[in-house]
């Protein structure tokens, strides 16, 4: 009885390792491997418990939303309710993919799943297909803004720049949490003198080939505008500056992240 659930144990600890890893990709979170594995730990602990006592309050839906919040507080500590929740859904959302494509998958192929060997090669194949499948959809979701303007104004104490959303940019400060947004350097100096530029962090930029760090300074209340109607006011966002020349068809001077577009301009919230 304990090799059997052992068993139970180290197999749901795999698929929730995968489904939590997953999360923490698609939300941008820059999690430890130890607090995947301790939050893929608690869960795999309710399930052997449930399993080992069989009993409806151990099984009650209530319960097991609780576990899993608990479980994902411990993996990414959020910061507000509103990240918390995004990474809840999140959860669900690969949850229920992943766990889907491993039953289609015995289904639809007739596969018996009792050797060890055919099960993880089956885990590790529905890990594969249902991160594609989701990245699909988060593409095909892209594709609805083809339609809208993606031209944006800046105000920062005066200070007006045109910006334009840049679908292929993902950059992200990990270390406070922030969006980032490209600024041509002829707006560096004026930025300094209105005191905008508060503190300095370090941006990761990665690439197939490399990792490098460029410069960031957190800057607060920009309000942003669209046809002269305010879009919303941003109340930290980093702003890192171009060595480059930002001028796309000598109209825009800065270039926005398209997760701060979707989650901020256009009230979309990626859940």
């Amino acid at each position: 009885m304990k090799i059997y659930l052992d068993y139970i144990f180290f197999e749901n600890l795999i698929i929730n390792i995968v489904i939590i890893y997953q999360t923490s990709i698609f939300t941008k979170s820059n999690i430890k491997l130890k607090y995947i594995i301790l939050s893929s730990s608690v869960l795999s602990v309710y399930t052997t418990i449930v399993y080992i006592l069989q009993n409806n309050i151990v099984e009650n839906i209530i319960i097991k939303i609780i576990v899993i919040g608990f479980a994902i507080y411990l993996a990414f500590n959020p910061k507000s309710i509103k990240e918390y929740i995004k990474k809840q859904v999140y959860y669900y959302i690969i949850s229920f993919t992943y766990v889907g494509i491993i039953i289609s998958i015995t289904l639809i192929f007739n596969i018996s799943i009792k050797k060890t060997i055919v099960k993880i090669l089956i885990y590790v194949l529905s890990a594969f297909i249902s991160y594609l499948f989701n990245k699909y959809l988060w593409k095909m979701w892209k594709t609805n803004i083809k339609n809208s303007s993606l031209t944006y104004k800046l105000k920062i104490k005066g200070q007006e720049i045109v910006a334009f959303v840049d679908t292929g940019n993902n950059v992200y400060d990990y270390t406070n949490n922030l969006d980032v947004i490209f600024v041509d350097m002829k707006f560096f100096d004026n930025l300094k003198k209105l005191n905008v530029l508060k503190n300095r962090t370090n941006i990761i930029v990665r690439t197939i080939a490399s990792e490098d760090y460029i410069t960031g300074y957190i800057v607060e209340d920009v309000e942003v505008y669209q046809n002269s109607k305010k879009v919303c006011n941003l109340k930290k966002v980093v702003f890192c500056f171009s060595n480059q020349t930002i001028n796309l068809n000598n109209k825009y001077n800065a270039l926005i992240g398209y997760n701060l577009y979707l989650e901020n301009l256009k009230g979309v919230t990626l859940w």
